[in-house]
């Protein structure tokens, strides 16, 4: 376990002010018989890294979000987008995108933050570019300048009336530049240095502590001291430690068995389990989507992932890459019934399909998928857990924002050497206009073109899963932009 260095000012002072007190010195209180615990949220994933631009899962987000400030933030219902650290940010042409910031911002090792760390911080995010990474979103960016201590200006290659968006994913996470390599990742074994809600202060490999930075001045305030992130090896200790009361809070992590089991208990002691426990219900943003790995020999070629795709059409219950509710959807992929399976000249075809073993409920989905590829397909498919070199990935991800453009990013980032410049012609011209209609229509033909190359196929929706214990909720904007978990919203 390491103690961040943040912790060894704050118990200075608490010996500073106790050594001057004055008059006798007060007993020595008894020793507890048990050390009381820190508020805790449990879950099965754990960040993989703690550099925000190299935030590449829900999980990393957890850290980039809570750790670091953005210049933006946005209300994932709605997509409403909103001031985080910037004082105002706003369109000064239609190529140039100004923030201003407040003045007397810190970093949490108490480095001062100025525009000049947010100059960094975006061209060292644009300049590593790492995969799988919201750092597309800021292909519109020509340059960042300084104006002065307080202001920095984004000038853009073109109108792109969605970069504001772009300010308020993990990749944007602003980093201290006296200590952050512009050139490299930071080592997770180096301390995780940003100015948001809240400091990570410990780490360890079941375990990471957070606590508030009671100098922010963004739009994410938190007000639990100390939260402690655990991570259980699966659902089974999850269910457990919702019955025995050990948690205040369970992100994800339950099986649909162990669901089921807790919804009943909810049902049946009106309204929570008997540990007190209720559940939070996001709006159904849990995406399960099949993609072809780029690394994949098979991903080439049309008649495989014509198979694939029709192999599971039955199976499917959404028609779009994204929530219906997200504005800008539109169901072009086949739903239902029984769809005719191209001919592969007679080969049985071997496939690897991986998924992510932590994320609650996705081996019994990538057992459904092999299944009918094998049943209908005439395809052998191995499950590999975790695996990145597969021919296949399952993915339940969220979007970086919740919008159109976050949640065709995959696609987008991933697409076929035919349909390459037909798809950045279309996400430019969409993301340039600022006529509804017309981005609609433009979005529409995005996603018909998905469901030609079928390279990234939607699978199901579903919400995520919250608990929380007893005397805990939510307050204020609870998640992160795409409904990431926001420590920042708990209350106790």
């Amino acid at each position: 376990m390491r103690r961040r260095g943040a912790l060894a000012g704050v118990a200075t002072v608490v010996l500073a002010t106790a050594g001057c007190t004055g008059g006798p010195s007060a007993p020595s209180p008894t020793p507890s018989a048990s050390v009381e615990r820190p508020f805790t949220v449990m879950t099965t994933q754990a960040p993989s890294r703690f550099d925000p631009a190299a935030a590449a899962t829900a999980a990393d987000s957890i850290v980039a979000l809570n750790v670091f400030s953005r210049l933006m933030v946005v209300h994932p219902d709605g997509a409403d987008l909103k001031p985080d650290l910037a004082r105002d940010c706003l369109y000064t042409s239609s190529t140039t995108y100004q923030c201003d910031l407040p003045p007397g911002l810190t970093f949490h090792n108490g480095h001062a933050l100025t525009a000049s760390d947010v100059k960094f911080s975006i061209e060292r995010a644009y300049r590593l570019s790492v995969p799988a990474t919201s750092i597309s979103l800021f292909d519109s960016l020509q340059r960042v300048d300084i104006v002065d201590d307080l202001t920095v200006r984004f000038e853009l290659k073109y109108a792109d009336t969605q970069f504001g968006y772009a300010l308020a994913t993990p990749a944007a996470g602003i980093v201290d530049e006296e200590i952050y390599d512009p050139d490299a990742l930071r080592s997770d074994e180096a301390e995780a240095v940003g100015s948001g809600p809240y400091a990570l202060v410990t780490t360890a490999d079941d375990h990471l502590v957070f606590e508030r930075f009671v100098p922010y001045r963004g739009a994410l305030t938190g007000v639990i001291d100390t939260i402690k992130l655990q991570f259980i090896p699966d659902s089974t200790a999850a269910e457990k430690a919702v019955a025995e009361g050990t948690t205040d809070v369970v992100w994800r992590s339950l099986t649909t068995a162990a669901l089921e089991r807790v919804s009943a208990e909810i049902a049946a002691n009106k309204g929570a389990t008997k540990a007190g426990f209720t559940r939070v219900n996001p709006p159904q943003t849990r995406m399960q989507r099949l993609a072809f790995q780029a690394s994949s020999p098979h991903r080439e070629n049309r008649a495989v992932r014509a198979a694939v795709a029709a192999a599971l059409q039955s199976d499917r219950s959404v028609a779009s890459l994204m929530p219906p509710t997200v504005t800008g959807a539109v169901a072009s992929f086949a739903v239902g019934g029984a769809a005719e399976i191209p001919d592969l000249g007679g080969q049985r075809l071997r496939l690897t399909l991986s998924y992510a073993s932590a994320s609650q409920g996705q081996r019994d989905v990538a057992g459904l998928l092999r299944d009918r590829l094998e049943e209908r397909a005439g395809m052998s498919v191995q499950l590999v857990p975790d695996a990145a070199d597969a021919d296949l990935a399952l993915t339940d991800e969220p979007a970086w924002v919740n919008t159109a453009f976050g949640w065709l990013q995959a696609y987008v980032d991933g697409a076929l050497p035919g349909s390459r410049a037909k798809i950045d012609d279309l996400v430019h011209r969409a993301r340039e206009t600022a006529d509804a209609d017309i981005r609609q229509a433009l979005l529409a033909e995005i996603q018909q073109q998905a469901a030609v190359d079928l390279t990234l196929l939607p699978h199901s929706l579903g919400s995520e899963t919250m608990l929380l214990g007893p005397g805990t909720s939510l307050q204020g904007q609870p998640f992160g932009p795409a409904w990431q978990l926001g420590l920042w919203s708990l209350r106790s």
